[in-house]
């Protein structure tokens, strides 16, 4: 969600939040910690939050999550994202590890997407090129391009040689030229990037990279392979069976059986 987009939502939850400036007197502070002390907790689900901001305007008082998702405000859970109010654990349970893209209105073609397939079910994965996990992904999702249509987003967390590799196939994507885009697919689906030049293009349109890479922030990748399946499910890592994760068949499973996210390398 672009930085004005969340101040404009922002800027709506606090409007809104004058509705309850009649509230009755709270109850003193000891009060309310006894209560918490005390109460039965019959569940406990934990909310996809890194980092919470507390934003004051005037006498109102909102929290924020840091990627712009979760607001607390007038005594309301809100997912921004999605525009829906949180009042169940079940309710987080849908959220949790899922990006509904279509609310979000996020079009992954504004990332400089590679695609391949011609499904209808579209499915979003966010990939380093060197990265070998993403490789078993691209590998597999290869025999599902009739059932999906696959949007490779292209983000450089391996470093230096891959930022390279992506600026060059970035701006290789960003130009007219059909065969050029199936070049870097085919680069991409084969982790071939033999005989790319390593000096920065000259002249290159990085807009839709600059913005992959802002969406993997929001997003809080912490590694790839990421993928986001057509009715919003989330995967960090390379799935057991890619075929069977899309089509929801497979169950949560530990991490000895799954494996890791490609994570994004420190710098020293």
């Amino acid at each position: 969600m672009p930085l004005r987009q969340t101040r404009l939502l922002l800027a709506s939850l606090l409007v809104t939040s004058t509705a309850f400036a009649a509230n009755p007197p709270k109850p003193p502070v000891s009060d309310i910690a006894a209560g918490l002390l005390s109460i039965k907790i019959d569940g406990m689900q934990d909310l996809p939050i890194s980092g919470l901001k507390m934003v004051k305007s005037g006498e109102q008082t909102v929290f924020i999550s840091s990627n712009g998702r979760f607001a607390f405000y007038g005594g309301k859970l809100m997912d921004i994202w999605t525009q829906q109010e949180i009042k169940e654990l079940a309710d987080i349970e849908k959220v949790a590890n899922r990006i509904d893209l279509s609310r979000m209105k996020l079009k992954p073609d504004e990332l400089g997407a590679v695609t391949v397939g011609h499904g209808k079910a579209q499915v979003l994965i966010f990939i380093d090129p060197r990265c070998p996990y993403c490789g078993k992904v691209m590998q597999e999702l290869q025999a599902l391009q009739d059932q999906y249509t696959f949007k490779l987003v292209m983000v450089p967390i391996l470093g230096p040689e891959s930022q390279n590799i992506v600026v060059q196939l970035a701006c290789q994507l960003a130009a007219s030229d059909t065969k050029a885009k199936v070049a870097v697919r085919d680069r991409l689906l084969k982790q071939d990037y033999a005989g790319l030049p390593t000096e920065p293009p000259t002249q290159c349109n990085k807009e839709p990279l600059q913005k992959a890479v802002v969406t993997a922030k929001l997003f809080d990748l912490k590694g790839v392979p990421f993928l986001i399946a057509p009715d919003g499910r989330t995967h960090s890592g390379a799935p057991e069976v890619l075929a069977d994760w899309l089509a929801d068949k497979t169950k949560a499973v530990s991490s000895t059986t799954t494996p890791e996210p490609t994570k994004v390398e420190k710098k020293p």
